[in-house]
């Protein structure tokens, strides 16, 4: 027999699989968002407290706050941890009157959806 002679075969039973799956986390937009006038005293400054429901996501590190007067662009006005619900700014009269402000979650793997606008003002 020679090399060329020699038949081969082979044969292939039973299975083999791989199974993935994948989640995801949504982190929906803070709940009950007020935004209270806290002072108006002068001509230049206005105090605002915001507040907000505490989140019951998972992996929630802090919370966000953003200011927007009168239509424009939004400024981040503070930050917090996760014990707090409320957060006190004081912004500049000479961009408005009045401003409205969102909150956002600060989840560990980016931040959530803005939660709707709520305003204050003098």
């Amino acid at each position: 027999m020679s090399v060329g002679d020699v038949a081969a075969w082979a044969s292939f039973s039973g299975s083999a699989g791989a199974s993935t799956s994948i989640t995801t986390n949504s982190i929906t937009a803070p709940t009950g968002v007020t935004a209270t006038l806290a002072t108006c005293s002068n001509a230049r400054w206005i105090d605002v407290t915001i507040s907000w429901r505490p989140s019951r996501s998972a992996r929630i590190s802090g919370y966000a706050v953003t200011a927007y007067w009168d239509g424009g662009a939004g400024v981040p006005v503070g930050t917090t941890g996760t014990g707090s619900t409320s957060l006190t700014t004081t912004l500049d009269k000479q961009d408005g009157t009045s401003a409205a402000f969102t909150g956002h979650h600060h989840p560990t793997y980016g931040w959530s959806a803005e939660s709707l606008r709520v305003t204050a003002g003098c």
